[in-house]
């Protein structure tokens, strides 16, 4: 589960880069490289800004969720400590002088 959750989200990054820089900019940036400056797109007579701004927001949503469902599932996995002797227990052993190497 825990792999199939982060593959998603790897996948789902990816996508949202993607979707970001095909998006048209305030210069026409990226977007106007790839088609996005007309107004007889495959998106509408609106252009690509409104459908990939809602599919944008939409893929970072799921993408949110996935990553904070993935954050718990490791946190509730991962119950052993780490460090289980209490830092009054621990020892400091004295080095004599003549065990300390010289160069």
């Amino acid at each position: 589960m825990v792999t199939f959750i982060t593959a998603l989200s790897i996948l789902l990054a990816v996508a949202i880069i993607i979707l970001v820089m095909l998006q048209q900019g305030k210069g026409s940036d990226m977007g106007a490289a790839f088609g996005g400056g007309s107004s007889n797109s495959v998106f509408g007579a609106t252009g690509p800004a409104g459908f990939l701004g809602k599919l944008t927001y939409i893929l970072v949503a799921v993408w949110m969720i996935l990553v904070l469902s993935l954050a718990f599932i490791l946190k509730s996995q991962n119950t052993e400590e780490i460090f289980n002797i209490a830092p009054e227990e621990l020892l400091i052993e004295e080095v004599e002088e003549d065990e300390i190497p010289t160069s």
